[in-house]
Protein backbone atom coordinates (compact mmCIF):
# COMPACT_ATOMS: atom_id res chain seq x y z
CA UNK A 1 0.00 0.00 0.00
CA UNK A 2 2.82 2.38 1.03
CA UNK A 3 4.75 1.38 -2.19
CA UNK A 4 1.56 2.18 -4.62
CA UNK A 5 1.75 5.70 -2.96
CA UNK A 6 4.95 6.22 -3.06
CA UNK A 7 4.30 5.27 -6.76
CA UNK A 8 1.43 7.36 -7.09
CA UNK A 9 3.57 10.01 -6.16
CA UNK A 10 6.53 9.94 -8.34
CA UNK A 11 4.12 9.65 -11.11
CA UNK A 12 2.37 12.88 -10.39
CA UNK A 13 5.68 14.38 -10.15
CA UNK A 14 6.79 13.21 -13.31
CA UNK A 15 3.81 14.21 -14.94
CA UNK A 16 3.54 17.87 -13.53
CA UNK A 17 7.25 18.83 -13.58
CA UNK A 18 6.47 21.87 -15.71
CA UNK A 19 2.96 23.00 -13.77
CA UNK A 20 4.83 22.62 -10.39
CA UNK A 21 7.94 25.09 -11.61
CA UNK A 22 5.28 27.16 -12.57
CA UNK A 23 3.35 27.64 -9.53
CA UNK A 24 6.83 27.35 -7.08
CA UNK A 25 8.41 29.93 -9.14
CA UNK A 26 5.05 32.58 -9.15
CA UNK A 27 4.92 31.49 -4.90
CA UNK A 28 8.86 32.25 -4.83
CA UNK A 29 8.48 35.99 -7.12
CA UNK A 30 5.80 36.80 -4.74
CA UNK A 31 7.21 35.89 -1.49
CA UNK A 32 10.44 37.51 -2.00
CA UNK A 33 8.34 41.12 -2.62
CA UNK A 34 5.83 40.99 -0.24
CA UNK A 35 6.68 42.59 3.45
CA UNK A 36 4.24 45.32 5.36
CA UNK A 37 3.68 48.09 3.59
CA UNK A 38 0.16 49.13 1.86
CA UNK A 39 0.16 50.52 -1.31
CA UNK A 40 -3.34 51.76 -1.17
CA UNK A 41 -5.65 53.67 1.85
CA UNK A 42 -8.38 51.07 0.64
CA UNK A 43 -5.94 48.41 2.46
CA UNK A 44 -6.65 49.78 5.82
CA UNK A 45 -10.10 49.68 5.30
CA UNK A 46 -9.76 45.90 4.33
CA UNK A 47 -7.32 45.40 7.04
CA UNK A 48 -9.72 46.78 10.05
CA UNK A 49 -12.49 44.80 8.44
CA UNK A 50 -10.55 41.87 8.89
CA UNK A 51 -9.55 42.43 12.22
CA UNK A 52 -13.05 42.81 13.21
CA UNK A 53 -14.08 39.66 11.50
CA UNK A 54 -11.43 37.59 14.10
CA UNK A 55 -13.06 39.52 17.01
CA UNK A 56 -16.32 38.21 15.60
CA UNK A 57 -17.54 41.68 14.21
CA UNK A 58 -18.59 42.64 10.87
CA UNK A 59 -18.87 46.41 12.14
CA UNK A 60 -16.03 48.00 12.73
CA UNK A 61 -15.81 48.53 16.38
CA UNK A 62 -12.39 48.55 17.05
CA UNK A 63 -9.56 50.50 14.72
CA UNK A 64 -6.20 48.62 13.67
CA UNK A 65 -5.03 50.77 11.63
CA UNK A 66 -5.31 55.10 11.55
CA UNK A 67 -7.56 55.49 8.99
CA UNK A 68 -10.02 58.84 9.43
CA UNK A 69 -11.96 58.56 5.83
CA UNK A 70 -12.51 56.36 2.98
CA UNK A 71 -14.81 53.74 1.46
CA UNK A 72 -17.08 53.31 4.87
CA UNK A 73 -20.95 53.37 4.92
CA UNK A 74 -23.10 53.78 8.16
CA UNK A 75 -25.86 51.44 8.52
CA UNK A 76 -28.18 52.35 11.51
CA UNK A 77 -25.61 52.93 14.63
CA UNK A 78 -22.87 50.32 13.12
CA UNK A 79 -19.66 51.39 10.59
CA UNK A 80 -18.80 48.66 7.98
CA UNK A 81 -16.06 48.95 5.42
CA UNK A 82 -17.46 48.53 1.75
CA UNK A 83 -14.98 45.61 0.54
CA UNK A 84 -16.25 42.17 0.24
CA UNK A 85 -15.73 39.43 2.95
CA UNK A 86 -14.85 36.46 0.38
CA UNK A 87 -10.82 37.45 0.86
CA UNK A 88 -11.07 37.66 4.59
CA UNK A 89 -12.67 34.46 4.78
CA UNK A 90 -10.55 33.07 3.50
CA UNK A 91 -7.98 34.45 5.22
CA UNK A 92 -8.97 33.25 8.59
CA UNK A 93 -7.17 29.94 8.36
CA UNK A 94 -3.99 31.57 7.49
CA UNK A 95 -4.29 33.77 10.24
CA UNK A 96 -5.08 31.00 12.79
CA UNK A 97 -2.15 28.80 11.46
CA UNK A 98 0.20 31.75 11.47
CA UNK A 99 -0.51 32.83 15.19
CA UNK A 100 0.13 28.74 16.38
CA UNK A 101 3.08 28.51 14.25
CA UNK A 102 4.40 32.31 16.05
CA UNK A 103 3.73 31.04 19.31
CA UNK A 104 5.56 27.96 18.39
CA UNK A 105 8.41 29.25 16.31
CA UNK A 106 7.99 32.65 14.85
CA UNK A 107 5.80 33.57 11.52
CA UNK A 108 7.84 35.40 10.43
CA UNK A 109 11.12 32.89 9.98
CA UNK A 110 8.94 30.02 9.03
CA UNK A 111 7.60 32.47 6.03
CA UNK A 112 11.21 32.88 5.33
CA UNK A 113 12.51 29.21 5.38
CA UNK A 114 9.25 28.44 3.51
CA UNK A 115 10.90 30.82 0.74
CA UNK A 116 14.08 29.38 0.65
CA UNK A 117 12.41 25.70 0.52
CA UNK A 118 10.66 26.84 -2.65
CA UNK A 119 13.69 28.86 -4.05
CA UNK A 120 15.60 25.26 -3.72
CA UNK A 121 12.51 23.23 -5.31
CA UNK A 122 12.53 25.74 -8.38
CA UNK A 123 16.53 25.58 -8.99
CA UNK A 124 16.01 21.56 -8.66
CA UNK A 125 12.43 21.67 -10.86
CA UNK A 126 14.65 23.73 -13.69
CA UNK A 127 17.43 21.23 -13.27
CA UNK A 128 15.32 17.91 -13.89
CA UNK A 129 13.25 19.83 -16.66
CA UNK A 130 16.28 20.81 -18.44
CA UNK A 131 18.07 17.02 -17.78
CA UNK A 132 21.08 18.57 -15.34
CA UNK A 133 22.86 15.77 -13.58
CA UNK A 134 23.29 17.52 -9.97
CA UNK A 135 19.53 19.07 -10.06
CA UNK A 136 18.83 17.87 -6.32
CA UNK A 137 22.50 18.82 -5.25
CA UNK A 138 21.47 22.45 -6.86
CA UNK A 139 18.33 22.55 -5.01
CA UNK A 140 20.10 22.10 -1.61
CA UNK A 141 22.67 24.49 -2.21
CA UNK A 142 20.33 27.41 -3.52
CA UNK A 143 17.96 26.74 -0.46
CA UNK A 144 21.36 26.86 1.98
CA UNK A 145 22.71 29.89 0.22
CA UNK A 146 19.07 31.75 0.54
CA UNK A 147 18.53 30.71 4.15
CA UNK A 148 22.13 32.04 5.47
CA UNK A 149 22.33 35.23 3.50
CA UNK A 150 19.13 36.13 4.66
CA UNK A 151 19.63 34.57 8.55
CA UNK A 152 22.64 37.60 8.95
CA UNK A 153 20.35 40.71 8.13
CA UNK A 154 17.13 38.79 10.15
CA UNK A 155 14.60 40.78 12.30
CA UNK A 156 12.00 39.32 12.63
CA UNK A 157 8.14 40.98 11.95
CA UNK A 158 6.07 41.51 15.64
CA UNK A 159 3.15 39.22 14.33
CA UNK A 160 0.57 40.84 17.25
CA UNK A 161 1.00 44.28 15.39
CA UNK A 162 1.35 42.70 11.68
CA UNK A 163 -0.49 39.38 11.95
CA UNK A 164 -3.43 40.45 10.23
CA UNK A 165 -1.94 42.04 7.47
CA UNK A 166 0.62 38.69 6.68
CA UNK A 167 -2.49 36.66 6.68
CA UNK A 168 -4.33 38.43 4.01
CA UNK A 169 -1.45 38.95 1.73
CA UNK A 170 0.21 35.39 2.36
CA UNK A 171 -3.45 34.00 1.57
CA UNK A 172 -3.50 36.19 -1.58
CA UNK A 173 -0.39 35.04 -2.56
CA UNK A 174 -1.16 31.11 -2.23
CA UNK A 175 -4.57 31.93 -4.36
CA UNK A 176 -1.93 34.13 -6.96
CA UNK A 177 0.07 31.15 -7.34
CA UNK A 178 -3.07 28.74 -8.19
CA UNK A 179 -4.37 31.56 -10.41
CA UNK A 180 -0.85 31.25 -12.64
CA UNK A 181 -0.65 27.56 -12.27
CA UNK A 182 -4.64 28.09 -14.00
CA UNK A 183 -3.31 29.99 -16.36
CA UNK A 184 -0.34 27.35 -17.67
CA UNK A 185 -3.27 24.41 -17.95
CA UNK A 186 -5.60 26.80 -19.69
CA UNK A 187 -2.97 27.82 -21.97
CA UNK A 188 -1.99 24.37 -22.37
CA UNK A 189 -5.23 23.14 -23.96
CA UNK A 190 -4.74 25.68 -27.05
CA UNK A 191 -0.84 25.70 -27.32
CA UNK A 192 2.28 23.28 -26.34
CA UNK A 193 3.64 23.14 -22.93
CA UNK A 194 6.47 26.02 -24.14
CA UNK A 195 3.77 28.34 -24.99
CA UNK A 196 1.79 27.56 -21.85
CA UNK A 197 5.25 28.42 -19.90
CA UNK A 198 5.92 31.65 -21.75
CA UNK A 199 2.25 32.57 -21.49
CA UNK A 200 2.44 32.34 -17.48
CA UNK A 201 6.00 33.79 -17.14
CA UNK A 202 4.89 36.61 -19.48
CA UNK A 203 1.71 37.38 -17.40
CA UNK A 204 3.93 36.82 -14.18
CA UNK A 205 6.87 39.34 -15.07
CA UNK A 206 5.11 41.63 -18.32
CA UNK A 207 2.14 42.43 -16.85
CA UNK A 208 0.58 44.29 -13.34
CA UNK A 209 -1.15 41.51 -12.15
CA UNK A 210 1.75 40.04 -10.36
CA UNK A 211 1.38 43.83 -8.02
CA UNK A 212 -1.61 42.45 -6.70
CA UNK A 213 -0.62 39.35 -5.30
CA UNK A 214 1.13 41.35 -2.61
CA UNK A 215 -1.41 43.50 -1.57
CA UNK A 216 -4.70 42.97 0.53
CA UNK A 217 -7.07 43.69 -2.19
CA UNK A 218 -9.33 41.30 -3.61
CA UNK A 219 -8.57 41.47 -7.54
CA UNK A 220 -5.94 38.42 -7.52
CA UNK A 221 -9.16 36.26 -6.17
CA UNK A 222 -11.46 37.88 -8.51
CA UNK A 223 -9.01 36.69 -11.38
CA UNK A 224 -8.76 32.97 -10.11
CA UNK A 225 -12.62 33.21 -10.08
CA UNK A 226 -13.01 34.09 -13.18
CA UNK A 227 -9.86 32.34 -15.19
CA UNK A 228 -10.99 29.12 -13.40
CA UNK A 229 -14.46 29.34 -14.60
CA UNK A 230 -12.98 30.16 -18.14
CA UNK A 231 -11.09 26.56 -17.52
CA UNK A 232 -14.26 24.92 -16.29
CA UNK A 233 -16.20 26.14 -18.87
CA UNK A 234 -14.22 25.02 -21.62
CA UNK A 235 -13.21 21.67 -20.45
CA UNK A 236 -17.39 21.12 -20.39
CA UNK A 237 -17.04 21.97 -24.41
CA UNK A 238 -13.73 19.77 -24.59
CA UNK A 239 -15.12 16.48 -22.71
CA UNK A 240 -19.07 17.14 -23.01
CA UNK A 241 -19.80 17.25 -19.21
CA UNK A 242 -21.92 19.19 -17.59
CA UNK A 243 -20.57 18.67 -14.06
CA UNK A 244 -17.86 20.92 -15.59
CA UNK A 245 -19.74 24.29 -16.51
CA UNK A 246 -21.68 23.59 -13.29
CA UNK A 247 -18.39 23.98 -11.69
CA UNK A 248 -18.05 27.41 -13.68
CA UNK A 249 -21.83 29.28 -13.10
CA UNK A 250 -20.64 28.44 -9.34
CA UNK A 251 -17.62 29.88 -9.52
CA UNK A 252 -18.86 32.66 -11.41
CA UNK A 253 -21.50 33.45 -8.44
CA UNK A 254 -18.95 33.44 -5.74
CA UNK A 255 -17.41 35.98 -8.21
CA UNK A 256 -20.29 38.00 -7.85
CA UNK A 257 -19.96 37.92 -4.11
CA UNK A 258 -16.14 38.97 -4.89
CA UNK A 259 -16.87 41.97 -6.55
CA UNK A 260 -20.11 42.39 -8.81
CA UNK A 261 -19.65 44.34 -11.74
CA UNK A 262 -16.42 41.33 -12.75
CA UNK A 263 -18.81 38.55 -11.29
CA UNK A 264 -22.27 39.89 -13.22
CA UNK A 265 -20.01 40.09 -16.33
CA UNK A 266 -18.50 36.94 -16.27
CA UNK A 267 -22.14 35.46 -15.41
CA UNK A 268 -23.48 36.70 -18.53
CA UNK A 269 -20.81 35.99 -20.39
CA UNK A 270 -21.01 32.16 -19.53
CA UNK A 271 -24.94 32.28 -19.85
CA UNK A 272 -24.95 33.89 -23.67
CA UNK A 273 -21.59 31.63 -24.79
CA UNK A 274 -23.54 29.13 -23.24
CA UNK A 275 -26.39 28.47 -25.04
CA UNK A 276 -24.75 30.30 -28.69
CA UNK A 277 -22.34 26.64 -28.38
CA UNK A 278 -24.72 24.37 -27.06
CA UNK A 279 -28.79 23.59 -27.79
CA UNK A 280 -29.91 22.99 -24.06
CA UNK A 281 -33.32 21.76 -22.91
CA UNK A 282 -35.59 23.09 -20.49
CA UNK A 283 -34.26 21.08 -18.02
CA UNK A 284 -30.66 21.97 -18.44
CA UNK A 285 -32.31 25.63 -18.01
CA UNK A 286 -33.91 25.11 -14.72
CA UNK A 287 -31.07 22.66 -12.79
CA UNK A 288 -28.37 25.78 -14.30
CA UNK A 289 -30.78 28.23 -12.47
CA UNK A 290 -31.01 26.41 -9.56
CA UNK A 291 -26.98 25.97 -9.40
CA UNK A 292 -26.51 30.06 -10.29
CA UNK A 293 -29.47 30.48 -7.25
CA UNK A 294 -27.25 28.02 -5.22
CA UNK A 295 -23.50 29.98 -5.79
CA UNK A 296 -25.37 33.19 -5.38
CA UNK A 297 -25.59 32.38 -1.51
CA UNK A 298 -22.63 34.00 0.32
CA UNK A 299 -23.55 37.40 -1.87
CA UNK A 300 -27.39 37.00 -0.63
CA UNK A 301 -26.21 36.09 3.40
CA UNK A 302 -23.79 39.06 3.68
CA UNK A 303 -25.98 41.17 2.10
CA UNK A 304 -28.63 40.33 4.68
CA UNK A 305 -26.66 40.69 7.35
CA UNK A 306 -24.53 43.96 6.71
CA UNK A 307 -27.73 45.71 4.79
CA UNK A 308 -30.92 44.20 5.97
CA UNK A 309 -31.98 43.00 2.24
CA UNK A 310 -30.40 39.73 0.11
CA UNK A 311 -31.53 41.83 -2.62
CA UNK A 312 -29.48 45.11 -1.76
CA UNK A 313 -26.57 46.05 -3.37
CA UNK A 314 -23.80 47.52 -1.32
CA UNK A 315 -22.10 49.19 -3.87
CA UNK A 316 -24.66 51.55 -4.14
CA UNK A 317 -24.83 52.60 -0.45
CA UNK A 318 -23.91 56.24 0.17
CA UNK A 319 -20.26 56.11 1.96
CA UNK A 320 -20.25 58.14 5.24
CA UNK A 321 -19.18 61.35 4.79
CA UNK A 322 -17.95 62.11 8.53
CA UNK A 323 -14.35 61.48 9.73
CA UNK A 324 -14.46 57.72 10.89
CA UNK A 325 -13.46 57.75 14.99
CA UNK A 326 -13.35 54.23 17.03
CA UNK A 327 -11.73 52.86 19.19
CA UNK A 328 -8.14 51.64 18.74
CA UNK A 329 -6.66 48.06 19.04
CA UNK A 330 -4.03 46.96 21.02
CA UNK A 331 -1.62 46.61 18.78
CA UNK A 332 -2.59 49.53 16.46
CA UNK A 333 -0.47 50.64 13.55
CA UNK A 334 0.02 54.81 13.24
CA UNK A 335 1.09 55.57 9.91
CA UNK A 336 3.00 58.69 10.26
CA UNK A 337 3.68 61.33 7.85
CA UNK A 338 6.99 60.49 6.51
CA UNK A 339 9.10 63.60 7.24
CA UNK A 340 10.76 63.23 4.06
CA UNK A 341 7.66 64.00 2.33
CA UNK A 342 8.52 66.93 0.57
CA UNK A 343 11.67 65.30 -0.55
CA UNK A 344 9.17 62.31 -2.03
CA UNK A 345 7.29 64.71 -3.78
CA UNK A 346 10.13 66.15 -5.11
CA UNK A 347 11.55 63.17 -6.56
CA UNK A 348 8.40 61.64 -7.69
CA UNK A 349 7.82 65.05 -10.26
CA UNK A 350 11.68 64.24 -11.29
CA UNK A 351 10.74 61.06 -12.16
CA UNK A 352 7.69 62.32 -14.55
CA UNK A 353 4.86 62.49 -12.14
CA UNK A 354 1.73 65.05 -12.52
CA UNK A 355 -0.71 65.39 -10.40
CA UNK A 356 -2.75 68.03 -12.54
CA UNK A 357 -4.10 67.45 -15.65
CA UNK A 358 -7.22 67.92 -17.73
CA UNK A 359 -9.99 64.70 -17.79
CA UNK A 360 -12.91 65.19 -20.05
CA UNK A 361 -14.54 62.33 -18.83
CA UNK A 362 -16.22 61.87 -22.31
CA UNK A 363 -16.77 57.62 -22.51
CA UNK A 364 -14.41 56.97 -25.72
CA UNK A 365 -11.71 59.10 -24.38
CA UNK A 366 -11.71 56.90 -21.52
CA UNK A 367 -11.74 53.83 -24.07
CA UNK A 368 -8.97 55.15 -26.08
CA UNK A 369 -6.59 56.10 -22.51
CA UNK A 370 -7.39 52.65 -21.14
CA UNK A 371 -6.26 50.80 -23.80
CA UNK A 372 -3.63 52.84 -25.54
CA UNK A 373 -2.37 56.44 -24.22
CA UNK A 374 -1.41 57.65 -20.90
CA UNK A 375 -4.01 60.12 -18.97
CA UNK A 376 -2.06 61.68 -16.11
CA UNK A 377 -0.01 58.86 -14.56
CA UNK A 378 -1.96 56.07 -15.71
CA UNK A 379 -0.88 54.00 -18.89
CA UNK A 380 -3.58 52.15 -21.24
CA UNK A 381 -2.99 48.89 -21.00
CA UNK A 382 -0.81 48.55 -24.57
CA UNK A 383 1.79 51.01 -23.29
CA UNK A 384 2.22 48.98 -20.13
CA UNK A 385 2.30 45.61 -21.77
CA UNK A 386 3.47 46.36 -25.77
CA UNK A 387 3.68 42.88 -26.45
CA UNK A 388 -0.31 42.86 -26.27
CA UNK A 389 -0.91 44.84 -29.26
CA UNK A 390 -0.49 41.33 -31.23
CA UNK A 391 -3.79 40.20 -29.80
CA UNK A 392 -4.72 43.36 -32.41
CA UNK A 393 -3.02 41.45 -35.63
CA UNK A 394 -5.42 38.49 -34.68
CA UNK A 395 -8.85 40.24 -34.99
CA UNK A 396 -7.38 41.77 -38.22
CA UNK A 397 -6.05 38.63 -39.64
CA UNK A 398 -9.79 37.01 -38.17
CA UNK A 399 -11.66 39.21 -40.51
CA UNK A 400 -8.90 38.59 -43.18
CA UNK A 401 -9.01 34.86 -43.03
CA UNK A 402 -12.40 34.16 -41.83
CA UNK A 403 -10.59 32.13 -38.69
CA UNK A 404 -13.20 29.76 -37.68
CA UNK A 405 -13.68 31.18 -33.92
CA UNK A 406 -13.87 28.24 -31.05
CA UNK A 407 -15.85 28.54 -27.86
CA UNK A 408 -12.87 30.22 -25.72
CA UNK A 409 -12.54 32.54 -28.58
CA UNK A 410 -15.86 33.48 -28.41
CA UNK A 411 -16.23 33.40 -24.36
CA UNK A 412 -13.22 35.66 -24.14
CA UNK A 413 -14.24 38.03 -26.88
CA UNK A 414 -17.88 38.28 -25.49
CA UNK A 415 -16.20 39.00 -22.10
CA UNK A 416 -14.03 41.27 -23.19
CA UNK A 417 -16.82 43.67 -24.80
CA UNK A 418 -19.19 43.01 -22.22
CA UNK A 419 -16.98 44.00 -19.53
CA UNK A 420 -16.03 47.47 -21.48
CA UNK A 421 -20.26 47.41 -22.27
CA UNK A 422 -21.07 47.53 -18.36
CA UNK A 423 -18.23 50.36 -17.83
CA UNK A 424 -20.29 52.35 -20.91
CA UNK A 425 -23.04 52.15 -19.45
CA UNK A 426 -22.66 52.83 -15.71
CA UNK A 427 -20.59 55.67 -17.06
CA UNK A 428 -23.04 57.33 -19.90
CA UNK A 429 -26.33 56.72 -17.93
CA UNK A 430 -25.23 56.36 -13.86
CA UNK A 431 -22.34 59.04 -14.38
CA UNK A 432 -20.16 56.60 -12.27
CA UNK A 433 -16.63 56.06 -13.42
CA UNK A 434 -15.00 52.88 -12.03
CA UNK A 435 -12.14 53.30 -14.33
CA UNK A 436 -11.65 57.69 -13.54
CA UNK A 437 -11.70 57.17 -9.86
CA UNK A 438 -8.31 54.76 -10.52
CA UNK A 439 -6.17 58.27 -11.49
CA UNK A 440 -8.12 60.69 -9.39
CA UNK A 441 -8.44 58.79 -6.23
CA UNK A 442 -5.12 56.68 -6.99
CA UNK A 443 -3.00 59.68 -8.56
CA UNK A 444 0.32 57.63 -8.46
CA UNK A 445 -1.12 54.65 -9.79
CA UNK A 446 -0.40 53.44 -12.66
CA UNK A 447 -2.28 51.37 -14.67
CA UNK A 448 -6.24 50.27 -14.70
CA UNK A 449 -6.54 47.76 -11.49
CA UNK A 450 -9.76 46.99 -12.89
CA UNK A 451 -8.96 45.81 -16.02
CA UNK A 452 -6.67 43.30 -15.02
CA UNK A 453 -8.37 40.36 -16.48
CA UNK A 454 -7.96 41.79 -19.67
CA UNK A 455 -4.45 41.30 -19.58
CA UNK A 456 -4.56 37.67 -19.79
CA UNK A 457 -7.03 37.50 -22.55
CA UNK A 458 -4.94 39.80 -24.42
CA UNK A 459 -2.35 36.80 -23.66
CA UNK A 460 -4.69 34.56 -25.29
CA UNK A 461 -5.30 36.18 -28.71
CA UNK A 462 -1.84 37.42 -29.03
CA UNK A 463 -0.63 33.95 -28.95
CA UNK A 464 -3.38 32.81 -31.06
CA UNK A 465 -1.10 34.37 -33.98
CA UNK A 466 0.76 31.52 -35.95
CA UNK A 467 3.85 33.52 -36.86
CA UNK A 468 4.29 35.21 -33.25
CA UNK A 469 3.35 31.54 -31.44
CA UNK A 470 6.33 29.99 -34.11
CA UNK A 471 8.58 32.69 -33.09
CA UNK A 472 8.41 32.13 -29.41
CA UNK A 473 8.41 28.21 -30.14
CA UNK A 474 11.77 28.47 -32.35
CA UNK A 475 13.53 31.20 -30.84
CA UNK A 476 12.29 31.40 -27.27
CA UNK A 477 16.47 31.13 -26.24
CA UNK A 478 18.05 34.17 -28.63
CA UNK A 479 14.34 36.15 -26.64
CA UNK A 480 15.39 35.26 -23.30
CA UNK A 481 18.85 36.69 -23.36
CA UNK A 482 17.72 39.74 -25.53
CA UNK A 483 14.79 40.44 -23.19
CA UNK A 484 18.01 40.07 -20.23
CA UNK A 485 20.21 42.35 -22.03
CA UNK A 486 18.19 44.99 -22.66
CA UNK A 487 16.56 44.58 -19.25
CA UNK A 488 19.84 45.17 -17.37
CA UNK A 489 20.40 48.28 -20.04
CA UNK A 490 17.69 49.83 -18.68
CA UNK A 491 18.77 49.19 -15.21
CA UNK A 492 22.31 50.87 -15.74
CA UNK A 493 21.09 53.73 -17.39
CA UNK A 494 18.59 54.77 -14.82
CA UNK A 495 21.16 54.36 -12.21
CA UNK A 496 23.72 56.35 -14.22
CA UNK A 497 21.03 58.87 -14.70
CA UNK A 498 19.05 58.90 -12.00
CA UNK A 499 16.70 60.62 -11.16
CA UNK A 500 15.57 60.75 -15.05
CA UNK A 501 11.72 61.74 -16.43
CA UNK A 502 11.37 57.78 -16.68
CA UNK A 503 7.25 58.48 -16.97
CA UNK A 504 7.55 60.29 -20.42
CA UNK A 505 10.70 58.52 -21.39
CA UNK A 506 8.43 54.88 -20.87
CA UNK A 507 5.61 56.67 -22.53
CA UNK A 508 7.35 57.34 -25.71
CA UNK A 509 9.18 54.08 -26.04
CA UNK A 510 6.31 52.23 -25.76
CA UNK A 511 4.83 53.68 -28.37
CA UNK A 512 7.52 53.38 -30.29
CA UNK A 513 7.43 50.24 -29.95
CA UNK A 514 3.69 49.43 -30.64
CA UNK A 515 4.04 50.68 -33.45
CA UNK A 516 6.50 48.98 -35.25
CA UNK A 517 5.58 45.65 -33.35
CA UNK A 518 2.41 45.95 -34.64
CA UNK A 519 3.51 46.83 -38.67
CA UNK A 520 5.82 44.00 -38.23
CA UNK A 521 3.48 41.32 -37.15
CA UNK A 522 1.07 42.60 -39.83
CA UNK A 523 3.88 42.92 -42.69
CA UNK A 524 5.85 39.43 -41.67
CA UNK A 525 5.33 36.36 -44.27
CA UNK A 526 7.47 33.02 -43.34
CA UNK A 527 8.46 30.89 -46.58
CA UNK A 528 5.84 28.38 -47.28
CA UNK A 529 6.48 25.11 -47.06
CA UNK A 530 9.80 24.88 -44.97
CA UNK A 531 9.95 23.54 -41.76
CA UNK A 532 12.95 25.68 -40.39
CA UNK A 533 11.42 29.07 -39.65
CA UNK A 534 12.32 31.92 -41.89
CA UNK A 535 15.09 34.18 -40.25
CA UNK A 536 15.60 36.81 -42.64
CA UNK A 537 16.16 40.42 -41.92
CA UNK A 538 12.34 41.09 -41.12
CA UNK A 539 12.27 37.74 -38.85
CA UNK A 540 14.74 38.62 -36.86
CA UNK A 541 13.77 42.46 -35.95
CA UNK A 542 10.45 40.44 -35.18
CA UNK A 543 12.41 38.32 -33.41
CA UNK A 544 14.13 41.75 -31.15
CA UNK A 545 10.79 43.36 -31.15
CA UNK A 546 9.24 40.64 -28.85
CA UNK A 547 12.36 40.81 -26.67
CA UNK A 548 12.18 44.55 -26.18
CA UNK A 549 8.19 44.50 -25.54
CA UNK A 550 8.47 42.57 -22.84
CA UNK A 551 11.48 43.49 -21.18
CA UNK A 552 9.47 47.16 -21.16
CA UNK A 553 6.93 45.60 -19.79
CA UNK A 554 9.28 44.21 -16.81
CA UNK A 555 10.92 47.72 -16.25
CA UNK A 556 7.76 48.58 -15.80
CA UNK A 557 6.99 46.35 -12.90
CA UNK A 558 10.21 47.05 -11.29
CA UNK A 559 9.67 50.77 -11.86
CA UNK A 560 6.20 50.56 -10.26
CA UNK A 561 7.40 48.49 -7.60
CA UNK A 562 10.52 50.16 -6.56
CA UNK A 563 8.79 53.78 -6.69
CA UNK A 564 5.63 52.13 -4.31
CA UNK A 565 8.35 51.33 -1.40
CA UNK A 566 11.08 54.63 -2.20
CA UNK A 567 7.67 57.14 -2.14
CA UNK A 568 6.21 55.02 1.14
CA UNK A 569 4.32 57.08 3.70
CA UNK A 570 5.91 55.60 6.69
CA UNK A 571 9.15 53.87 5.29
CA UNK A 572 9.33 52.41 9.59
CA UNK A 573 6.10 50.61 8.66
CA UNK A 574 7.81 49.19 5.24
CA UNK A 575 9.38 45.99 6.26
CA UNK A 576 9.84 43.68 3.38
CA UNK A 577 9.56 39.32 4.49
CA UNK A 578 13.18 38.93 2.83
CA UNK A 579 15.71 40.71 5.38
CA UNK A 580 18.50 40.99 2.63
CA UNK A 581 15.59 42.85 0.49
CA UNK A 582 14.72 45.05 3.32
CA UNK A 583 18.16 46.06 3.61
CA UNK A 584 18.67 46.96 0.06
CA UNK A 585 15.49 49.16 0.43
CA UNK A 586 16.71 50.92 3.57
CA UNK A 587 19.85 51.80 1.84
CA UNK A 588 18.51 53.11 -1.30
CA UNK A 589 16.00 54.99 0.86
CA UNK A 590 19.32 56.36 2.62
CA UNK A 591 20.85 57.51 -0.13
CA UNK A 592 18.04 59.33 -2.32
CA UNK A 593 17.19 61.29 0.74
CA UNK A 594 19.76 62.04 3.36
Amino acid sequence: MAETLKDKIIDFYESNKIPLLVFFSSMFVFISLAGTRLFFSDEGIILDQFYNLINGSLALKIAKINVDKGIFMTIGNNLYGKFSYSLLILSLPTYYILKLIDSIYGAHLFILQLWAVIGGLVVFLIGKIRHIKHAISGGIISCIILISTNMYFFNPIYFPKWGELLSIEFTNIIISSFLFLIIYFFFKNFFSDKIALFASFFILFATPIAFYAISLKHHSLTLLLTFLSFYFFYKSYERKDNKFIYLAYILAGICVWTRILDGSVLLVSLLITDFLVFKRSIKYILSISIVILISLLPFFIFNYLLLGNPFSIIESTPLTSEPVKIITAKDYIVIDQNPKYAMQVELLKDLGYIWEGNIKGYWFEILIYSMFLKLINTFGIFLVSPFLIAALAFIASGKKHRINWNPADKLLGLYFILLFGVYSILHIFFNIRPLISVITDTPASLEYRYLLILYIILTYFALRIDKVREIIEKKSGIITKIYGLILIIYIIYFILRFPINFINIYYYTSIIIIISFFLLIIAYHPIKGKKKLNMSLHGNLLVLMIAFAIAQASVFLLFYYWVANISYISPSQNIPIIPLLNYIIEWMYRTIFF
